[in-house]
This record gives structure tokens, sequence and C-alpha cells, in this order.
């Protein structure tokens, strides 16, 4: 029998660090997720538009873009906390690594690389040890050029440009003495360093104006941008009037120089990222002109597009700049954009925040205001539990990040079928997430790094939206509360009725009517689900939950725990919440609790290397134990992390760190036999 499996939903966020986001003239967007590189084509409609390239063992600190003169871009470069780089390539319609750049003693931080001839390339890499390697590759072999000493210095952005004029690579690097220093030459010496900022430099961006000069502008966290003019230095005769004062230095035998050409302030807060829009291609002799515009990122929750002010008596680019398009978050527990970026043309771009998430804004061709679109999104911690709903409508999942959110298929406009996204965020919590369980398709109950389980119920508002999105209807209570808020210093997501003196008491929460997967600001403020019930029994934390989806609706919960006692599972009668009984078998934490499909039995696995069977009594909720394993006949000799159940509830399996999978297999009612199947090295073993 063929089984085909096809990837259909892929939900992820990026790393919380500046320069991890990069989208070329293609539409496409690289990111690092943990330490994992993905690849998110937005012209993609209908299917999943992520590809995930695993190469790196340790989080990824930087991904970018190689462009190429006309602006293609068929490779980027990785850097990673594992001390390595990497360079990769699209090769037949695959990513693959094509160099790894190992050599440094501690984390790469940084990462930048300039093409030298068609497919030659200068790559510098900056790490904690100090050192900014260069690599060069010629010829399709990538060696290790020269270090430079940074003399215990610690270098915040890199960025590689071919200069002008002489067509070679010069490197501008910001350092955490607030100063950004410039290497060039054939043993890539300091030829000057540009000062100003009074506080670290953490983004970097050059326009090339014409053929012999550029434009480079900086970001700092003293909440300015600083554009620096540099360009061929040709000796001009002295006139009397005043003049902008400017630094001579030389850099592959030409002399140039530098002046400050503006300082931007507009943000309130530390700016992360900068970036010049792309290049215009003119249509007449197909030459790429400079568009003199700036998009800029901080952690006052804004993203700015810089443009100069035009002026008649000025050339392009020569007027006063100033702001032209501002947009960011209102409201919600983000803290502001690590990082921004054009998209292709210029005519949408995009901004990464503190949370992980993204957002874009496109421009509207009728109206000409910039709107939010539909993006990808996910976690920003490890995932916890998922869960389905009982009839496969939506996945809701629980992670380290203090979110649970609810991804479920959006029909498409026309026809074009479904595309998966997340539509709502229960829970935005205050402590890591640690498991979930489903009592209904309006009705949840959570766990977290408390003693206490909190159970939410569907506001009517998320109803309506789950059906203009999904285009299926949940049956919830349509008199219950309009949504939900969360107080100031608050646990507890508060319903919000359909009030209006109470409205004003409720904090940000505002009724929205979707057609489309929310944005990230919707997500966080608009989706929360009130929380109806709190379940205390447990001494410490409770980390597993467990819910029948069949009558009596049953949910067990389980904590962390040293002794038996604390190890005890509990079980809930879902119809009032109360606690019915206490089941006793495991002496250290529970690790995963699983209800079989008809609800008549209940699985638990533990930190003490053993499961437990436990059995409904017929015509009663009360369980009985049928089957457990001991140190005896036990099959794991780690700890057993998961279990599940097979569809017909006759066989379950258990997941252990030990590396086995072992499958249990009902052989009467009574009792349980065990076949146990593991994997090692990739072989199947059946004993």
């Amino acid at each position: 029998m063929k089984v085909s499996v096809d990837q259909v939903y892929t939900s992820v966020a990026c790393n919380r660090i500046p320069e991890i986001v990069d989208w070329n003239n293609e539409g496409i967007i690289c990111f690092g997720a943990t330490n994992a590189i993905v690849i998110y084509d937005t012209t993609v409609k209908g299917k999943d538009p992520l590809t995930t390239l695993c190469h790196h063992r340790s989080i990824v600190n930087s991904v970018k873009w190689i462009r190429k003169v006309n602006g293609s871009c068929t490779e980027l470069v990785s850097c990673s906390a594992d001390k390595t780089g990497a360079i990769w390539s699209l090769e037949d319609g695959v990513w693959k690594v094509t160099s790894t750049l190992t050599g440094h003693t501690d984390g790469v931080t940084c990462v930048s690389a300039v093409y030298t001839r068609e497919n030659d390339l200068v790559v510098y890499t900056a790490s904690i040890d100090s050192t900014i390697r260069v690599w060069e590759r010629c010829n399709g072999t990538t060696t290790h050029r020269q270090t430079i000493d940074l003399h215990s210095g610690l270098c915040l952005t890199l960025h590689a440009h071919r200069l002008p004029v002489v067509n070679k690579p010069v490197l501008f690097s910001a350092l955490d003495d607030h100063k950004i220093h410039i290497f060039a030459g054939d043993d890539y010496h300091r030829v000057h360093t540009l000062v100003g900022h009074e506080d670290w430099v953490r983004g970097l961006d050059v326009l090339d104006i014409d053929n012999s000069t550029i434009l480079l502008a900086s970001a700092s966290q003293d909440t300015y941008i600083r554009l620096w003019r540099i360009q061929h230095h040709v000796e001009e005769p002295t006139t009397g009037g005043i003049r902008v004062e400017q630094k001579l230095f030389v850099a592959h035998e030409t002399n140039w120089s530098v002046k400050l050409d503006a300082v931007l302030a507009g943000h309130e807060g530390w700016v992360y990222g900068v970036q010049w829009h792309p290049c215009r291609s003119d249509k007449d002799t197909n030459k790429r002109l400079p568009v003199f515009r700036l998009l800029s990122s901080s952690l006052d929750k804004t993203l700015i597009v810089w443009e100069p002010d035009s002026s008649p008596t000025r050339g392009e680019g020569e007027g006063a700049w100033v702001e032209r398009i501002r947009v960011g978050e209102v409201g919600g527990n983000g803290l502001g954009f690590y990082g921004s970026r054009f998209g292709p043309n210029g005519k949408s771009f995009m901004g990464h925040g503190y949370n992980g998430s993204f957002h874009i804004w496109s421009v509207c061709e009728e109206t000409g205001q910039w709107e939010p679109q539909v993006v990808c999104g996910g976690h920003f911690g490890g995932v916890q539990a998922v869960r389905w709903e009982a009839r496969g409508r939506y996945l809701t999942s629980a992670a380290a990040d203090q979110t649970t959110r609810l991804h479920a298929p959006w029909l498409l406009p026309n026809g074009q079928g479904t595309e998966w996204h997340e539509i709502g965020r229960p829970q935005v919590h205050g402590y890591d997430m640690a498991g979930l369980a489903i009592v209904s398709s309006t009705v949840y109950a959570s766990a977290a790094e408390e003693k206490v389980i909190r159970v939410f119920r569907a506001p009517h508002n998320f109803l309506q939206n789950f059906k203009n999105i999904v285009g299926e209807e949940l049956d919830g209570d349509t008199e219950g509360p309009e949504g939900a808020s969360v107080p100031s210093l608050g646990l507890s997501n508060k319903a919000v009725f359909n009030d209006t003196e109470q409205a004003e008491d409720d904090g940000y929460f505002v009724p929205v009517d979707l057609k489309a997967p929310p944005t990230e600001e919707t997500l966080q403020q608009n989706t929360l689900w009130p929380e109806t019930h709190k379940l205390y029994g447990h001494g410490y934390e409770v980390y597993a939950l467990a819910a029948t989806t069949t009558s009596p609706g049953l949910l067990a919960s389980a904590c962390r725990a040293t002794t038996a006692e604390h190890a005890a599972v509990l079980i809930w009668e879902t119809s009032n919440w109360q606690q019915i009984q206490k089941l006793v078998s495991h002496q250290l934490t529970v690790t995963q609790l699983e209800f079989s499909p008809d609800g008549l039995r209940l699985l638990s696995v533990s930190r003490d290397r053993r499961w437990t069977l436990y059995q409904r009594q017929e015509g009663s909720k009360w369980f009985d134990t049928v089957a457990t394993t001991d140190k005896s006949n036990g099959v794991h000799a780690r700890i057993i992390w998961c279990c599940a159940w097979a569809h017909d509830g006759r066989v379950f399996g258990t997941g252990s760190r030990d590396g086995k999978v072992g499958i249990s297999i009902e052989k009467s009612i009574e009792y349980f036999f065990l076949y146990l199947a593991f994997f090692i090295i990739g072989h199947l073993y059946l004993i």
C-alpha cells in the first residue's frame, strides 16, 4: 500500500535577532528560525510557501541574500552560534550548502558577501572571538584569505560593497566603540573610521548614486540615522563659500572623500535596521538608477520610509530628508521591530518584531495607501503541545513563548483553494505554556508553569470570524461574551461583553469583522478567548493534560513530581469542572496523558520509565489500573516522553529518550501483550 504525504503547512517565527531576515527582488524572503534557514516565497498561493533548510547545529544569527549586479539572487549566506558560516546555492531547484566556513573559535554573529566577478565571491564573517574572517570563492573553491584582529572589540554589523571607479570590495564594520570602521585593500587594513554616533551602530546599507559616489546609511541605538556621502576625490579650486567638512582617505590606491550628508531624527527608540529602496531600471537604457528612499525600523514599534524633500533648486536626492510613511504596532505585548526590508520594486516592505512576527505592508495602486497583508507566522519558543479539534477543523498549539495559537485552513477567494494560517491566539500568558487539551470545539484547557489549570471558551466574535475565514460553523454560545482582554499586570483573560459602558474599561479589545487571517496586531489583542474556570488540585506546576472527545466529558491532568503523591493523575468532570478521582501509579512526573478514541481507556507515561493503562468502569466515570510496567518488565531504559493511540483504540505507542518506540497491542480485554519495535541507526528491529 502506497501512502502519499504532502507538506501543507509550516508555522514558524524568525529568530529574535537583527539582520535575521532578507527579501529579494523575486519576492522570496529568507530568514533564520532556531537553527534552520527558511525560504518563504511570498508569490505562492494555495499551498505551503515555506521551505526549511537544515545545516547549522545552533541558533542562526544572520541570513542575507547575495545580490548580483542586476539584482537577481540565487545564493545566500548564513552564520550561526555553532561557530560556522555557510554559503547556500540554488541548484536544479534545490537549495544546497556549497561551502561551510569554519575557523572561528566562538559564535559567528554577522555575515556579509559581495560578488567580485560573475560567480566569484568574497564573504566576511564576524565572531564573538573578536575577529573578522575574510573568505574568497574562486572557480567554485572557497578558501580562508585573511583574519582581521579586532583586539577584544566586538563587531555588531557588517556590510560589504563594491567601490565605484575601482570596482573592488570594501568592508564597513560597526564595532562596540560606536564607530564605523572601513577596511579595504588586498590586505584589508583599516583605511578610515566614521565617528558621530553616540551608541552602538546596528544597521548599515549602501546606495550607488553614480559612477563615483555611494551613500552609506547607518542606524544606531542613539535613535539617529546618519547618511555618509563617500565619493572619488578630485581636487577642486577653493571658493569663499561655506563648505561641509570632508575627510580624505585612500582605498585601493585611490583618493576618497567622506562627509556627513544628513542626520535623520524621528525614531524614539533604538534603531536596529536600515535599507535603501531597490534600484529602478531605466526603460530606454536598462541602466540601474538609484531611488532616494530609505526604510528604517526601531524598537519604538514603528517603521519609517524617508525621502528627500523635492525642490526645483536642488538636484535629485539633495533636499532635506523627511519621513513620508510611518507604520507600526499599537498596543499588544510586542517590543518593537528588529529589522525591515523592502519587497520587489519597493511596492511592499516588511518588518520583523521582537516576538519573531512578520508584518508586511503593500501599496494600493488605486488609493496609494499602504495596507497590511496576510503573512506567515508561528511560535518563537519551543512548541510543547499540539491538539486537533475533534473533527479536524483546526489545530491548536501551546509553546514556551507563553502563547496558545489556533491554526486553520483559510478558504481563499475565487475558488483558489485553501491556505493554512494562524487565525487566533486564544491565550497570551505570563508563564511558559506546558500543555493543552481540547474539551469541545469551543472549549479548551491549558497548563503553564503554574499550579492552576485554566479553561477557555470561544467568544462570539471569534465564532463569527472562524466562519468567515474557514467556511465552517462552530457550535458556540451566541449569547456569550464578545471577546476578551488581559488587564494590566494580570494573567486571566477577562470576558468583554457587547456593552458600551463596560467596553471603555476593557483594554484594547475591539470587535473585528475578518474575511482573511488576522494581522499580528489583531492576533495579539482581538482574538483572545475569555477564561471561564480555574482548576486547583495540584501541588506543583501542571505538566500534562488530556481530554475525552466523547460523553461523558472528562479531563485528566498531572503535574511535576518527585513523589508518588504528587505524580498522581487527577480526573475532572467537564460538565461541572469538579475533581472526581485521583489515580496513583507513577513515582515521578507524568510526561504525557492520552485518552483512547472511545474515551474508555487512559494511558500515562512518566519520567520513572513506566507506562500505566487505566480502564473506565462500565457505566461509570471511575477508572481502574489494568496494566503497568516496572523495572523487571519495562521496555524503556530512559525517560518516556510521549505516547499515542491508534485510531481503533486497540494499539498504543510509547517513545523514549533511549531511542526506542514501544508498540502495545490488545490481546484480550483483561490484559495487553507487548509488541516492541525500536530503531537503531535507521534499522527496524521487531521483538
